[in-house]
């Protein structure tokens, strides 16, 4: 390809991802600090990129040359979110996820999110305090080793009033963006597993502790069940919800806004990664759509179903509650 072309067609890509109201060539022009001229003479191709402003442009717009070039390289670009024993990396984490969801959730045209769930959206952990303190607690001394965590047992009040408030918020705008869910029987076992674990090792006080998790995690159970019976988690926001008898392997996310796609995949537990690769996605949508076609539909319709899936996982709860007391 002329390089002209490969040039126009790497600003093209770019230019998608804008909405419809920003210049490609003021957003050009501030990535590269050039003036708006020059970033007019890229834009018509009179002035070529060089590789260092390509660089730029492909890491501030996460735009694949690779995919632009043509190679058949099998290398697929992914941008990687970091979380570890650093306090500011879990924190920026968060913001990083409250940020992407106030993003697609601004977005006028069609949007959409897609989550194939090995563990239940963390966005719906966060809608309940005791629930969204365990979890945060559990990753910050048990995965990304805090030191000052190492020698506490579970309380909320290890958690920061403030983290907190950041999770209720990313939860209520999950709330906002139409969405489609895809859950197996063991989606709800791992949080189970991790506070089981917590109990056996010492890692809580008392049984007692436990009761408030188990009771808000059987209110999220009934609340998604809810969700999925109207087919809305509100007014203006639609909730698609699947039971697939396959076991899924990994928490990925497919972001769709009109035809802008985003792909998150869920690496060591609360790492990301991210890519908007063309061709990787359109595999990855390929396979969520086979995992679909071959899944149960239990919202709106398929009352039987619906409540055969929710009584069970109800019934794993009160399990885990007495294997615990």
């Amino acid at each position: 390809m002329p390089a002209e072309n490969v040039q126009s067609s790497f600003l093209e890509q770019i230019k998608k991802k804008l909405p419809a109201n920003i210049s490609l060539a003021d957003e050009i022009a501030e990535t590269l600090d050039i003036s708006r001229d020059s970033a007019y003479r890229r834009i018509r191709g009179e002035t070529v990129l060089s590789l260092d402003e390509a660089k730029r442009l492909c890491v501030k717009f996460n735009v694949s040359l690779d995919a632009l070039l043509g190679l058949e390289s099998g290398i697929v670009p992914f941008r990687h979110l970091v979380v570890n024993h650093k306090p500011e990396t879990f924190e920026h984490w968060l913001k990083s996820m409250s940020e992407n969801l106030e993003l697609i959730n601004r977005h006028v045209g069609k949007k959409e999110i897609v989550f194939t769930a090995k563990d239940v959206p963390v966005f719906h952990y966060f809608r309940y305090p005791e629930l969204a303190a365990f979890k945060m607690f559990f990753w910050m001394k048990s995965v990304f080793n805090y030191p000052e965590l190492q020698s506490k047992k579970f309380s909320s009040s290890h958690v920061r009033s403030d983290l907190l408030s950041l999770a209720r918020k990313i939860a209520k705008v999950y709330d906002e963006i139409p969405s489609v869910e895809l859950w197996s029987e063991e989606t709800t076992n791992v949080t189970l597993k991790q506070l089981e674990f917590y109990y056996e090792s010492g890692f809580l006080n008392s049984a007692a502790d436990c009761e408030p998790i188990l009771a808000e995690y059987k209110q999220l159970v009934n609340d998604i069940k809810d969700c999925a019976a109207r087919g809305f988690k509100n007014a203006d926001a639609s909730f698609t919800l699947y039971k697939n008898e396959i076991l899924i392997a990994d928490n990925t996310v497919l972001y769709r806004m009109d035809d802008k796609k985003t792909v998150y995949i869920g690496h060591n537990i609360t790492e990301l990664l991210l890519t908007a690769h063309e061709p990787f996605i359109a595999q990855t949508e390929n396979f969520i759509n086979n995992l679909q076609a071959r899944s149960v539909l239990i919202s709106t319709t398929g009352e039987k179903e619906r409540n055969k899936f929710f009584n069970r996982m109800e019934e794993k709860i009160e399990a885990s509650k007495k294997r615990i007391n």
